[in-house]
């Protein structure tokens, strides 16, 4: 008993002690179909002449300007006429954009061919007896085969064999629907439905077979409650909390975790789950007793159980503290498996750092939010958080009705749902995609950028279904911003595909690791690798260097006053803007030096954070004093590939101070304006130099620089100068839209 760890249910009842492109959907109108094989990698759907079509803003553009674009149109979205009484106390809904999943299940077997006891058929859905039958499948692939019958005297059995006559699964019990988990292909399937001593043989009203993404529910188990979907495959569930033959909730915690995930929508009654009816199935698992209490060893037997039976997404609304190998192994396999774990941060508005299974690598911990997107005041922190989702009093299914629960419980299952449709949507994708379409897409709250009460935002359903194919890379214990600690391994999960290439491990843009990539999983040991704190990126290459991914975890800038910035200074809006828009850090006395000339490298720095700058497409230095084992060299890679940074003879010269009017001309290639004709001429007397006699023009046009009669450009420009150029140049982005990358 002293092994174990007591885990307390996360709700309030119990508490425990980088910018992505766009894309939209649009019409396509062309005057023949035949078109479409001209727009074809952006084809999604097609009916008739009319396609539907998801790009950017700018590939928009270029397909309406095609000569046989008749018309493009937004394809606007209605939202569902939810009759669910208690749709509209959802609050959590509109917080996270939700919207009906646009996939829904699909009973694969409606049109098959079957032979039924020996007599061919095909099935149409209706009611039919019969003990042995025959389908035949060819490539169609089913995860589950579920078989409803007319009538209960007693047990009943359903076998499934595949053509070699090797058991499936099979599944006996006294329900009307019982469910059988297919844990691979076949193309012949025997199906045997038995009840041997029934005085009435038992009519199949329903023989249903799909192919569903699974996600495991480990908690305290559930009722068969009136709004629940079905896809909460109750017959398969499995009780290790008190040993009953089905995982009926003592509870009521795993009931209302259930509610969020899969209550029915439209149906009436209570309120609508998070994944209507897409093919998403639910695999409840009881681990957590009529106290919502349990052990870490009952926890790793129903997250193995789960790994057996199918399951990749594991919702675990649980914590507590202390750590066990039994459940650490276990969750360590599923993640290698490429199985997303999702626990609740728990309840206790305490740090994370020895609360599980929370803090376990590649665990997606979840906190919770209130209705103002502010942390919930119970939620737990710290850089195990990745995201965060509503958690305050959501009202949601009970064993006695309905019920509002408040805790990172509730959050949870938000993020489960979310993924589970993804996983439907991407089948192609990997885990680490899945979980960066979640980071990139959730909506900044709190702090800027990522922070430790909630993570990297609040997650965005529509935006992470409508992201373009995200990067293969993520580390699974390290966040922006975390500091690097002593004799602690840091986790980064690769994509298999990448296996046999070459990495690169960059800290503050300095080459500090190269290694070949063996497999999905590499462990470093950070600190003894880069002596240093800072922004940390990951480059993967093939044979010739060329980029083939990248992952940069910059550390977020926090606005915090500069002693020597006062607020007479004449530069002193401008500065604190700057801060404010993640462009400038200062120094760690916390002054800014205003006054201090700017430096090359400096520039490309400021630079890089106002224009998000990424990796090169090249993994090679430019610049013979620029090495990439330098700091910065990565940026200055990345500067130099655009075509910003010229250099002289060969040098970059990062050390050397920067005058106004070289400022004006990275200015100006950075904006891409060298091809940009001058509308308006500016007597600037003191710049003879033609190529920055155009930049300082170009800039003067757009209000960049003050239109005087001299512009000084052989002075040397000082930071707070910069600054001030700098957020002019952000508000011209803004108002103009101008293409930076």
């Amino acid at each position: 008993m002293s092994r174990w760890l007591w885990l307390c249910v996360v709700f309030f009842l119990f508490p425990c002690v980088v910018q992505a492109d766009e894309k939209e959907e649009w019409i396509v109108q062309v005057r023949h179909p035949s078109n479409f094989s001209d727009i074809q990698s952006y084809v999604v759907d097609t009916v008739g002449s009319f396609a539907k079509v998801v790009v950017t803003e700018e590939e928009r553009e270029h397909i309406s300007r095609l000569p046989f674009v008749l018309k493009m149109e937004r394809n606007d979205m209605k939202r569902a006429a939810v009759n669910d009484p208690l749709f509209s106390e959802q609050w959590s809904l509109p917080l996270i954009d939700w919207h009906m999943p646009s996939l829904t299940s699909v009973n694969r077997l409606i049109g098959k061919t079957m032979i039924v006891d020996g007599q061919e058929e095909v099935y149409d859905g209706e009611a039919f007896f019969g003990e042995h039958i025959v389908i035949a499948l060819g490539e169609e692939t089913l995860s589950r085969l579920s078989v409803t019958v007319d009538h209960i005297e007693g047990p009943w059995r359903v076998q499934v064999k595949d053509e070699k006559g090797t058991t499936l699964g099979e599944n006996e019990g006294e329900l009307p629907r019982l469910d059988v988990l297919i844990p691979r292909p076949s193309s012949t399937i025997h199906l045997y439905v038995t009840a041997p001593n029934w005085t009435n043989r038992p009519r199949i009203v329903e023989l249903k077979g799909v192919n569903h993404v699974l996600v495991a529910v480990i908690d305290s188990g559930v009722v068969r409650h009136e709004d629940l979907n079905d896809h909460v495959l109750y017959s398969v569930s499995v009780d290790y909390a008190e040993n009953k033959r089905y995982a009926d909730d003592t509870f009521g915690h795993g009931t209302h975790v259930t509610g969020i995930l899969a209550a029915s929508v439209n149906n009436g009654k209570g309120i609508a789950g998070l994944i209507g009816d897409a093919p998403v199935d639910i695999l409840p698992i009881k681990v957590l007793d009529r106290y919502g209490v349990g052990g870490d060893f009952e926890i790793a037997k129903g997250v193995k159980y789960a790994l057996e039976h199918g399951a990749s997404i594991i919702n675990l609304s649980l914590a507590g503290q202390g750590e066990t190998e039994v459940l650490k192994s276990i969750i360590e396999e599923a993640v290698k498996r490429g199985v997303h774990v999702v626990a609740a941060a728990g309840n206790s508005h305490m740090p994370t750092t020895n609360i599980y299974p929370a803090s376990y690598p590649g665990v997606i911990t979840v906190a919770a939010v209130d209705r103002q997107q502010m942390p919930l005041s119970i939620s737990n922190y710290g850089w195990d958080v990745e995201v965060s989702a509503p958690g305050d009093f959501l009202i949601s299914t009970y064993p006695s009705g309905y019920r509002t629960m408040r805790g990172t419980s509730m959050a949870a299952p938000h993020v489960s749902a979310l993924l589970g449709v993804l996983r439907a949507m991407y089948p192609e994708e990997d885990a680490f995609q899945l979980r960066n379409r979640i980071w990139k897409t959730a909506e900044d709250v709190y702090w800027r950028g990522y922070d430790m009460y909630t993570g990297y935002g609040i997650i965005q359903w529509q935006q992470a279904i409508a992201l373009s194919a995200p990067s293969n890379i993520d580390w699974l214990n390290l966040q922006p911003g975390q500091p690097i600690e002593k004799n602690r391994t840091y986790m980064l999960g690769l994509s298999s595909r990448f296996v046999g290439k070459n990495g690169h491990l960059f800290v503050n843009g300095k080459l500090v690791h190269s290694f070949v990539i063996h497999q999905a999983m590499m462990p470093f040991r950070l600190f003894d690798l880069a002596k240093q704190q800072g922004d940390v990126a990951v480059v993967i290459t093939d044979e010739q260097q060329r980029v083939i991914a990248s992952d940069v975890r910059a550390v977020p800038i926090r606005p915090t006053p500069f002693s020597d910035v006062k607020k007479t200074y004449w530069a002193y809006s401008d500065i604190l803007q700057a801060q404010q828009l993640g462009m400038i850090r200062g120094y760690e006395d916390r002054t800014f030096r205003p006054n201090t000339p700017l430096t090359r490298r400096e520039s490309i720095v400021m630079l890089a954070r106002l224009f998000g700058w990424g990796v090169p497409s090249i993994l090679q230095s430019p610049f013979v004093d620029v090495p990439l084992t330098a700091t910065n060299a990565l940026l200055v890679a990345t500067a130099a590939e655009k075509g910003i940074v010229k250099g002289t003879e060969g040098k970059a010269l990062l050390h050397e101070q920067l005058t106004r009017g070289q400022f004006a001309l990275l200015l100006m290639r950075a904006l891409q304006l060298e091809n940009e004709p001058i509308r308006s001429v500016y007597p600037f007397q003191d710049v003879t130099q033609q190529d920055m006699w155009k930049a300082v023009q170009l800039l003067a046009e757009r209000g960049i620089v003050a239109k005087t009669s001299y512009f000084h450009p052989n002075e040397r420009v000082t930071r707070a100068q910069m600054c001030a150029m700098l957020v002019r140049v952000s508000t011209l982005i803004r108002q103009h839209s101008i293409k930076t990358t």
